[in-house]
């Protein structure tokens, strides 16, 4: 069942999608949510404060819809399979997500904070997941972590560009290839030292 609170930010969302965040205006927001201009007002104070709560809502759907691809996929071996799909359901669900390709078109002023100086609510989320999936990989060996919570971050800043900027990657390449080759890179990158993605073999 759709909450009130879902059906505004999906008013927002949809706002965005069609007019960026400068044009958006708490009438039109209402006439889509069919709620009055106070009731917007109350529940966001400002646009972009509403726009950035239909971002965490629209990331949350993502987060959820990825783990559950996948859950319904082969079940991952170690706990590094489970990042390594994870990262890379994340990467191609966040850059084909059309909230985030609106702000990135009309606005990226305002994903650039968090890009740059802070994590926001979106952000924070995904570091949970993956220090939590990191931590279970630490524990069955097939990641090298000494710092999970740091891992996760970097992971999280290793990953962002494919998400903002894939659709330079695609204009000369099949997606399906660029999505390999992130699986490769944090695969590689979380791999114990002697495992053969690093160019060891078991015998060293």
């Amino acid at each position: 069942m759709t909450s009130p609170d879902d059906t505004l930010l999906a008013a927002v969302r949809d706002e965005v999608l069609d007019y960026g965040v400068r044009r958006a205006t708490a009438t039109s927001i209402a006439h889509r949510a069919g709620v009055s201009r106070v009731t917007v007002h109350r529940r966001g104070g400002t646009i972009r404060q509403l726009v950035l709560d239909a971002l965490v809502a629209e990331f949350t759907r993502t987060m959820e819809d990825g783990a559950a691809r996948v859950a319904s996929e082969a079940p991952p071996r170690t706990g590094r399979d489970t990042v390594v799909e994870m990262a890379v359901a994340l990467v191609d669900a966040l850059s084909e997500a059309p909230l985030v390709g609106a702000l990135l078109k009309h606005d990226p002023d305002l994903l650039l904070p968090y890009l740059v100086d802070r994590y926001g609510r979106s952000q924070l989320l995904a570091l949970d997941a993956l220090s939590a999936a990191l931590r279970a990989g630490v524990a069955d060996g097939s990641i090298v972590a000494p710092d999970p919570d740091l891992t996760a971050r970097v992971l999280l800043q290793a990953l962002t560009p494919f998400v903002v900027g894939m659709r330079i990657l695609t204009g000369d390449h099949d997606r399906a290839h660029v999505l390999a080759e992130v699986r490769r890179l944090v695969s590689s990158y979380l791999a114990p030292a002697s495992h053969p993605e690093h160019g060891q073999g078991d015998g060293r």
